[in-house]
């Protein structure tokens, strides 16, 4: 078998996107609870949102070459992630932080930002009310539109706005209903956000963590050495995207309380960072280092489901 043109097809086939859609949707079916209307709710946002990465990629190019990778490791990590198959939070808090990535890189390097600005945090704020710790990510967003050089006070006082915007709303709602604790209510508990767990890592968990970690770094060395020949808007996004990554996955280490939320959000990035990694190094250890990442995730569903059916 012929690795090398094996590899090209997954980054340039779109049939064979398809038949990968089509087998991840035959994964669920086998392993989850085809009855339930929410597992398939979450099963259809997986694959829009992996089709809207691959949207994301074409709008703004960050990944010079055409590749459909991001797709590809959006479905590989959800699909072989059992924590993923019945969270609607975690696939809707995905999806919001999916939009405002689209609207932040609307910005780069652009002055009038205000509106998508906005339109980012009012994704977060409404999006707060279903995964409260998303109002966390507005210095992350800020950072980068500071990062793509369109953060001013007109942008951050647009982001203040569209914040205070949804509360007084509900605030104006209370007083309208003679019931204030609607909006008191409303605010995500301080105490959730400040509470440091550390997640529990079986052998499972530390053997995929310490995989996802090894190709988080390989990709950083691709992006931040090897790729010094590519255009600074393309450096600065996935730069970005590495940093976001990073965080997101200190917040999954130290917050075992929404372990399965705070991956759906770190996928998206990373299936950047390892969609930049493996569309560019066209090195033979590579090749066969991207095969090996699909059947170790494979492996690891296997290994969750094996371990149900011998328990």
């Amino acid at each position: 078998m012929d690795l090398k043109k094996a590899h090209k097809n997954f980054i340039y086939s779109p049939l064979l996107l398809v038949v990968v859609i089509l087998f991840f949707i035959a994964v669920r079916f086998v392993t989850g609870d085809w009855k339930s209307p929410v597992f398939w709710s979450i099963t259809v946002i997986h694959i829009v949102l992996a089709l809207f990465l691959l949207h994301l990629n074409t709008t703004f190019v960050f990944i010079r070459k055409r590749t459909l990778l991001p797709a590809f490791f959006y479905l590989l990590f959800t699909g072989t992630n059992p924590l993923c198959f019945y969270s609607l939070e975690s696939a809707l808090s995905a999806l919001i932080i999916a939009l405002a990535f689209f609207f932040l890189f609307a910005t780069h390097q652009k002055a009038d930002t205000q509106l998508y600005a906005f339109d980012i945090s009012l994704l977060l704020t409404v999006g707060s009310f279903i995964w409260g710790p998303l109002l966390l990510f507005f210095p992350l967003f800020w950072y980068g539109m500071y990062l793509f050089k369109s953060l001013n006070l007109r942008t951050f006082f647009a982001g203040v706005a569209g914040f205070l915007m949804i509360y007084l709303f509900l605030f104006t709602w209370s007083v309208y209903r003679d019931d204030l604790s609607l909006f008191v209510r409303s605010f995500p508990h301080p105490v959730d956000f400040g509470k440091l767990q550390l997640v529990n890592f079986s052998v499972k968990k530390g053997v995929l963590s310490g995989f996802l970690a090894f190709l988080f770094i390989l990709s950083g060395v691709k992006i931040f050495v090897s790729g010094s020949m590519e255009k600074m808007k393309a450096v600065s996004v996935l730069g970005y995207m590495y940093l976001f990554t990073l965080l997101v996955f200190a917040a999954f280490v130290f917050q075992d309380k929404w372990e399965s939320e705070w991956l759906s959000v770190l996928y998206i990035p990373a299936s950047f960072l390892m969609s930049y990694f493996f569309t560019f190094s066209q090195k033979k250890w590579v090749t066969r280092l991207f095969f090996f990442t699909i059947v170790f995730f494979a492996g690891m569903l296997s290994w969750e489901y094996l371990h149900v059916l011998i328990g």
